[in-house]
């Protein structure tokens, strides 16, 4: 079935859309998203921030989007209706192509001679092994939930989603705001898988009408990440 049916296909199981209440619940999830993270920043202390706050910090925010998001949802089939449907064909499809864009992303960056991202030669430096492994387990539930909620949950959902047209221009916009907003990075191989993985991301939370499969995705993505960080600190 082609993507375009896909997302076409599944207009027809979500809420009318009541431009208020979404763009409210967006406004609201933002200011969380960016405000229980600042605030977890003050409460440790510079001095004392490492990236194992700093995923520690998406869960705090994950947990609170997560209990706005059944919130919004109480009218549109509760908590149940966040999960969706079709998860494995649609993981199926995002799997493979997630890969593939780190396989060629990894290579683009051997080959321009651009080698790690900065930020990630210091991700893991100040950590302990005991701290390594539970930044790994917590990285791969913690910021998928937060930003997946954010971006394909609340600011999606600016969007009207009954016509393709609509539903592509808010997967486009969401994963152009996501690549840009992950200012880490300075590669511009980085941002244009970013955008990518955005555009997977959009396309999996459409097509199976809910978050499961964008989060499970995103976690896979921040595997592939880590591996491909990986092998480009070995060929240093």
């Amino acid at each position: 079935m082609k993507v375009e049916n896909i997302l076409v296909g599944n207009a027809s199981r979500l809420e009318p859309y009541n431009w208020l209440s979404r763009w409210g619940m967006a406004v609201l999830a933002v200011f969380l998203f960016y405000k229980l993270q600042t605030a977890t920043v003050e409460f440790v202390g510079q001095e004392n921030w490492n990236s194992l706050w700093l995923v520690g910090a998406h869960g705090i925010t994950g947990a609170a989007l997560l209990l706005l998001a059944v919130v919004q949802s109480h009218n549109s089939g509760g908590p149940k209706a966040l999960i969706g449907h079709n998860i494995g064909s649609t993981l199926r499809i995002g799997i493979p192509l997630i890969a593939f864009g780190y396989v060629v992303t990894t290579i683009l960056e051997v080959a321009l001679g651009f080698g790690r991202e900065p930020f990630m030669e210091k991700l893991l430096s100040e950590l302990s092994t005991a701290q390594i492994i539970l930044f790994l387990a917590m990285l791969l539930v913690f910021p998928p939930l937060s930003e997946e909620l954010l971006y394909r949950q609340f600011l999606i959902r600016l969007f009207p989603s009954r016509s393709g047209a609509w539903q592509w221009a808010a997967v486009i916009a969401t994963a152009a705001l996501f690549a840009l907003l992950h200012g880490q990075y300075k590669n511009w191989t980085s941002f244009l898988l970013l955008g990518c993985l955005g555009v997977i991301f959009g396309v999996a939370r459409i097509a199976s009408g809910g978050l499961l499969a964008p989060v499970l995705l995103h976690s896979f993505a921040e595997v592939a990440g880590m591996t491909s960080d990986l092998i480009l600190a070995n060929l240093e």
